[in-house]
Parts: structure tokens; C-alpha cells; sequence
């Protein structure tokens, strides 16, 4: 191994302990029952997530109930190939302990004999697959294991001595090694904006673990020296702060490429993950052929955590310089995309750009037909541009694959939503809120249709807030409380500053200019946003324009938005139903909806949702 190249994950021991001839299926002791062929630990239908290490020391252990096991002979179990002080085996034990005692475990389970080694005290009944070991009762197995699902965040790298060189790297880096590792089915990962906040408040692991419910956590440090970077990270068990590896890297600063590589199937073999095909695939298209194209990658997502419209044309340019590089890197094109979308919708760029955003995440996935992050961020295009269905069924597609994924389930929140199936889309909400209660999705969008304002505005606060809190307030009767907020209020581009606007004269008692300018904004085309497009045809039913709000939900009907439940529901869009084409326009909706709901089912929607 060159100097300059990295050194593996260095785990706390050696290869797995051999396990003996022939294994039970489970052993069970108190509440807990352990799974060796799926490396899982649970009490009652909970997994408790233990490193690989102390797992490896409790099937030692549980294996031999009652008797001594020594000192020595668990060692050489453990770390058969490495040289290790007594302190890593006293280590694995105060974890087994304290993890068993935080399940709530009754009395000690491990006794120490003093200077000779350890006992477990606790009977153990072993189940087998077939027939029963001498002197064990045969049990049938009727709960089929779980699936062990770890949860990690990887916190932003601390650079040392602040050297300006290495700074992109503080946030790009990590964030790139959490993307790498997102489609994985044993993985839910947390998002690199949480990961920054809480790094930001307490960078104690167990805070994190409690903040971040998490099991693992990846934190790093970057040092500079001359033209080298010296790249540390550990891997933390993020409950009892316990080391599980750790990984050093010394390369030149032009030739990053490795760091990733290299950490993420370091973190892959240290939680012994067992990858599909289809994973090592994915993870195969998220390290760039050219370490210049991966330096232009990393800048880009620096630039863009700061989501103004001149860091976008950065990010944008710089991803186009990293696929001048390497032509065929999927997470690139996807990237690239989205920035070329959110300069087309925002009005910054003409509506070629979002013709190019089409073609890049074309490529993205002819390149990477899996790649979880280009899935992602292609929902909001394909729903904006008349396409919900499709990406509904291409992320219940996606959710059998990577049933882990919170951003997948948040992205069918809005898919589901523009198909109008409200309560597909908050269930979809849950089932992403369920694998990380941090995650921000735009299920507020989805109460707002449903009528249930207190809630818009329970779950609206938690992103960025622009117009829904306003719109919920007015619609719930709380207009004073409205117009003092929008005083203080900036918007950004596209049809929002309309929105705004009118808003204002409208509840200001000013309807003739609100009107007017609704029907500016609504001229332009083709649509950029069909949502905002819903937003202001309610305001011109309020402003008393009720034949072009009508008219206006009947276009988005076949531009791919659907809401046959404010049609009927929402008070300022009552009034319609008086209108002699209020029917017609209903039973198209609901017609397209029925459709939406059937293509939801064949898709294995409910399935998926469960």
C-alpha cells in the first residue's frame, strides 16, 4: 500500500468469530431473542441495534450460557488475526451491558470473574430450524426476523487550523458519502441539513443519537498540509459513544476520489451490510472516473447549501465542469438538473433550461436507472410538468426496492397529492416521518386541501415558510393576523410574488386590484407551478372572479393537478358550485382522480405504504 493511499476502516478486531458447526436458528434469554444468520438482536418486535463486534461477543457468550468463558479464549474468538489490548474485550462488554440494560433488561447478565474472564447468567433456550439441540425444548419459530435496519447520520468534518483550501469539503464530502449510502435497503440515513444543525447545537454523540434517533454516527476531521489532506473519520455508536472504526486517508488535495470510495464500502463491510446486486451497482455510479471531475462535484454542492439564484448558476456551472470531466457521473447529471429547473421556475433562466433539466436527468438515469438521489429530485419536475401519475408509480416502484428511504416517501407526498389522493399523500408523510421524525416534507400543502388548517400550519412551520401559513390563516378566519405577517413577508420569483401581492389587496378589501393582478400572472405560460396555479384561482374565487377560477381548476385538471376535494370543500371556493359548468368540471376531476387511484393500487401502493 502507496503512503498516499487510504488505510481500510480499522475495526476494533478482526474477521467475524467462527461460528460453531452447526448454529442454532435463535437463542432466547429474558426479552430478548438473538438471530445469528440475520445479525439481529430484538426484544419483542424492536431490533436493538448492536456494532458487529459486541455482536459477535454476545453470540459468544450466549452460546456458552452458565460457563466461564475466558479472557483469553474470547479474544482470540474475536480477533484471531490482530493483536488487541484486554481493553477492547472490556469494552465490548460494558456495551453489551448498557445497551441491554437501555432495552430494559431486569438484573445483570454478564458476571465477571475476576482476573479469568466472563459468565452469562440467564438460561438460554436455542431454536432450531429443524429437530432440537440434546436438552432444548423444540419451539416453533413463528415470527419471521426482521429486517435490520441501521440508522446513521454522517455530521459535518471538522478542518483543522481553518485552512480556506479544505473548506468546501466541511459539508460537501460528508453529504456525498451519506448520498452514497441512502439507497441502501439495511440504511435509513438522515439528511446533511439535520446533520449540520445538530453538529451546530451539540456535537456530543449521545445528543446526536437522542436528537437524530440514530444508532450510528460518522464524524470526521480534514487537516491540510502543503498540497496534502489528511481526511479522519470515526464511526461512532452513536447511543453508548462507543468507537466501532475508524479511517485515516492521506492523499493530494487534487485527488479526493479515493476518500469516498474507500470510507463508504469501509462503512458498508464495518456494518457487515449484505448488498443486492442492484446496490452495488448504484454505489459503483457515485465516485466519478476523474478525481478533477469529483473536486468540481464537491464544489458545486458547497456552493448550492446556500439556495440564493446567483449559488445556483455556480453550482450549475461548476456540475457542468465536472461532466466535461467525466461525462458518465449520474449524480452530477441529476444535480444539474435541479439547478436548471429551479433557474427556469424562479424565472431566472427561459424555458430551455428546463428542457435541459429534462435531458440531464435523462441521463442521470440511462446512467444509474436506481440512483436514489436522482429520483429524488426528479419528483418535483415530472409532478410540475403534468406527470404525477407517472412519478407516483415510479416512486412505489422505488419504495419496494429502498423501503428505507424517508426522501423517497417525502417526494410521494407530493406526487400523491397532485393526483388527489389525500390520504395516500399524509400517509405517505408518515411512513417518511416514521424513518426519520426530522424530515421535512410538504405534507402542509396536503391538509391545506384536505380543509384542516391547524394542522397546514402545525406542519408548514417546519420548512420554509412563504404563503401556505398565510393562505391557512385567512381561510381559518384569521385575516388580521395575515395581513401583519405578509407586511413582513419577502417572497421569492416565480408566480409567488403574485401570490403575495394579491393576497394583500385582497384582504385589504382591494379586489379589483387583486384581480387584475391574478390574471397578469395566470397569463403566463406554459405553467411553472400548478400548485401555486390552485393558490391563485382560490384567491380569484374569493375576489368574486368566479368564471376564471373555474375556468382555472379546469386547465389544471389536465395539466396534471387534481383536487376534487377543496372543489368541494374549500370555503372560498364554494361559490363555484353555483356555476352552470361546476359539474362538468367536478366529474372530470374525479374521473382523472379514479384513474390516479387505480394506477396507485396496481403499483402496489398500499403495499408500500404500510
Amino acid at each position: 500500500m502507496s503512503p498516499n493511499s487510504p488505510s481500510p476502516i480499522a475495526v476494533p478486531g478482526g474477521p467475524e468469530a467462527r461460528a460453531e458447526a452447526a448454529e442454532a436458528q435463535s437463542y432466547t434469554f429474558g426479552p430478548f431473542r438473538l438471530l445469528p444468520g440475520e445479525r439481529i438482536l430484538r426484544r419483542g418486535n424492536q431490533v436493538v441495534p448492536l456494532p458487529p463486534k459486541a455482536f459477535e461477543t454476545l453470540l459468544l457468550l450466549v452460546r456458552n450460557p452458565g460457563h466461564l468463558m475466558r479472557k483469553e479464549d474470547l479474544m482470540t474468538a474475536l480477533w484471531s488475526d490482530s493483536f488487541v489490548e484486554e481493553g477492547s474485550l472490556t469494552s465490548q462488554i460494558s456495551l453489551l451491558r448498557k445497551v441491554l440494560a437501555d432495552a430494559g433488561a431486569a438484573g445483570a447478565y454478564i458476571q465477571t470473574v475476576p482476573k479469568l474472564g466472563y459468565r452469562f447468567l440467564p438460561p438460554v433456550t436455542q431454536t432450531w430450524a429443524s429437530g432440537s439441540a440434546v436438552g432444548t425444548p423444540i419451539q416453533v419459530d413463528e415470527e419471521a426476523p426482521a429486517e435490520r435496519v441501521i440508522r446513521f447520520i454522517a455530521l459535518p468534518f471538522t478542518v483543522r487550523n481553518g485552512d480556506e483550501r479544505a473548506g468546501f469539503l466541511e459539508h460537501s464530502l460528508p453529504e456525498a458519502i451519506s448520498a452514497a449510502l441512502a439507497g441502501l435497503r439495511s440504511l435509513t440515513v438522515r439528511s446533511s441539513l439535520l446533520a449540520a444543525r445538530l453538529a451546530e447545537a451539540d456535537p456530543d454523540p449521545r445528543h446526536i443519537a437522542r436528537e437524530a434517533d440514530v444508532d450510528m454516527v460518522l464524524a470526521g476531521t480534514i487537516l491540510c498540509e502543503r498540497d496534502q489532506v489528511r481526511v479522519t473519520a470515526e464511526l461512532i455508536h452513536a447511543p453508548s459513544g462507543t468507537l466501532v472504526g475508524s479511517y485515516v486517508c492521506k492523499t493530494r488535495l487534487d485527488n479526493l476520489i479515493e476518500v469516498q470510495d474507500s470510507l463508504v464500502h469501509g462503512i458498508v463491510e464495518l456494518l457487515v451490510l449484505r448488498l443486492t446486486e442492484r446496490e452495488r451497482r448504484v454505489l459503483a455510479h457515485n465516485v466519478p472516473a476523474s478525481p478533477r471531475a469529483y473536486e468540481f462535484y464537491l464544489r458545486a454542492n458547497h456552493v448550492q447549501r446556500e439556495r440564493t439564484m446567483e449559488n445556483l448558476s455556480m453550482a450549475r456551472d461548476l456540475y457542468r465542469e465536472c461532466l466535461d470531466e467525466d461525462p458518465d457521473y449520474a449524480p452530477a447529471w441529476a444535480r444539474l438538473g435541479r439547478c436548471y429547473r429551479t433557474l427556469e421556475k424562479f424565472g431566472e433562466e427561459g424555458p430551455q433550461s428546463l428542457e435541459l433539466a429534462k435531458w440531464a436527468f435523462h441521463r442521470a438515469f440511462a446512467l444509474s436507472p436506481d440512483l436514489p438521489i436522482a429520483h429524488n429530485l426528479y419528483t418535483p419536475i415530472e409532478t410540475d410538468t403534468g406527470h404525477a401519475r407517472s412519478a407516483m408509480v415510479r416512486l412505489l416502484g422505488q419504495g419496494e426496492r429502498h423501503p428505507n428511504d424517508p426522501e423517497l416517501f417525502g417526494g410521494l407526498v407530493q406526487a400523491c397529492r397532485y393526483c388527489g389522493l389525500l390520504d395516500e399523500s399524509v400517509r405517505a408523510h408518515y411512513r417518511s416521518w416514521r424513518l426519520d421524525p426530522k424530515i421535512v416534507t410538504s405534507v402542509g400543502h396536503t391538509f391545506f386541501l384536505l380543509g384542516d388548517y391547524e394542522r397546514t400550519l402545525e406542519w408548514y412551520c417546519l420548512g420554509f415558510r412563504y404563503y401556505l401559513d398565510l393562505a391557512a390563516m385567512a381561510a381559518a378566519g384569521r385575516e388580521a393576523e395575515a395581513i401583519e405577517l405578509l407586511g413582513r413577508r419577502s417572497a421569492p420569483g416565480g408566480q409567488f410574488p403574485a401570490m403575495m401581492e394579491s393576497l394583500r389587496f385582497s384582504l385589504q378589501g382591494d379586489h379589483a386590484r387583486s384581480i387584475e393582478i391574478l390574471r397578469q400572472a395566470l397569463a403566463v405560460r406554459p405553467t411553472k407551478d400548478p400548485e401555486a396555479k390552485f393558490y391563485l384561482a382560490r384567491q380569484l374565487a374569493r375576489d368574486g372572479a368566479h368564471a376564471d377560477a373555474l375556468s382555472t381548476i379546469r386547465e389544471l385538471a389536465t395539466e396534471g393537478f387534481l383536487c376534487s376535494t377543496a372543489l368541494r370543500c374549500d370555503p372560498w371556493l364554494r361559490p363555484l358550485s353555483r356555476l352552470p359548468d361546476f359539474q362538468d368540471v367536478l366529474d372530470e376531476v374525479l374521473k382523472r382522480e379514479a384513474d390516479a387511484r387505480a394506477a396507485f393500487q396496481a403499483a402496489g401502493g398500499d403495499r408500500v405504504l404500510a
